[in-house]
Formats: structure tokens, sequence, C-alpha cells
């Protein structure tokens, strides 16, 4: 497969090569391509996967600047792109360059790309994933109290049938409570 292919053939996820990120090398538009899916199936904006795999495809670290260039993304992409993966944990400020200054704006800020899969999930599950499961707890409280309050006017079938929907829903979320945390400590 051509390296600017992509198996999903999605225009939303795809990087070609004539489209955008011209700047990219061989090794690194595949690298960006892969992390721009997974961040979209996270529901999280293209860009901020894109930011991310330039800074794990590149061995050194990049500033603002290189990143907009290298991946054609306008400042305010970039900006928003780099605060959320900084919020997650998935990018660092780099190290002040040897001879120990530090750079004074943000836009000469050197980035680098945290690769431990463990922080990486942890701070997933702990910003997205329990908020997430939380929301659904309420709505199924909500939605059994509805039922309860429902349950005179439905035919006997139909609040079973129902009260079973709940519940299973219901044993989803504990599952999800119990495995959710495991899968984050093996990892």
């Amino acid at each position: 497969m051509p390296i600017d292919a992509h198996p999903l053939q999605n225009p939303e996820t795809t990087l070609d090569k004539g489209e955008r990120n011209v700047g990219l090398t061989e090794f690194e538009a595949p690298i960006v391509a892969a992390f721009a899916d997974l961040v979209v199936l996270l529901g999280l904006p293209k860009s901020v996967g894109e930011i991310y795999g330039l800074l794990f495809a590149t061995a050194g670290s990049l500033t603002f600047v290189e990143i907009e260039q290298k991946l054609e993304l306008s400042k305010g992409s970039v900006s928003q792109g780099l605060r959320a993966l900084r919020d997650l944990g998935a990018i660092a400020e780099a190290e002040p360059d040897a001879d120990g200054t530090a750079a004074p704006q943000a836009r000469l800020a050197r980035w680098v790309a945290t690769i431990e899969l463990r922080k990486l999930i942890g701070v997933l599950l702990r910003e997205r994933i329990t908020p997430y499961l939380s929301r659904q707890d309420q709505r199924v409280e909500a939605a059994g109290a509805a039922l309860t309050a429902m349950a005179a006017g439905l035919a006997t079938d139909q609040r079973t049938m129902l009260e079973s929907r709940l519940d299973k829903f219901q044993t989803w979320q504990s599952r999800a409570r119990t495995v959710l945390p495991v899968i984050g400590k093996l990892l």
C-alpha cells in the first residue's frame, strides 16, 4: 500500500500528500494519520491527533511554529490542540536547551510527546471515561424513576421488557466500572 494511502479511505481522517500536511516525511505521515483516526474515534478534533502523531514521530522536540508549518494547521488549531494534549498529559514541554535557557514565550516552547501508555490511559480514564460513566449513572436513575412513574399506564409485558432493558443497561454500566480500571492498570 502506498505511504499516503489509508485503509479507511475516510476523507475526514485521511492525510493525503496532495490534500494537506505536505511537510511530513514518509515516516511521519502514516503515524500522524493513525493518531488522527484514533482521536476522532474518541470524539476529539482530528488536529489533536495530528499534533500528537507528529510529536510522537519526531525524534526531538518541535515548536508551535514548526507544528503549524509541518501540519499546515491554523494557529488556533495548534493552540487548542497543544492545550488539550497538555491537559491530557499526552505532551510535555521539552527540557530547556543545553545552554540552560528556557523559551520565554509559549510559541517558542518546544514540545515532546509523552509515550508512557499507562499515564495516557490513566488520564483518559480519569478525564473522559469516569465522567461519562457518572453521567450515564444519572441517566439510568432518571430512566428508572420515569419507568416507575409510568408503570401503571403500561401493559405488563411492556413494563417487563422495559425493566429488563434498564437492568441490562445497569449491568453494562457496572461491568464498565469494573473492567476499565483493570484495563488501565494492565496497560
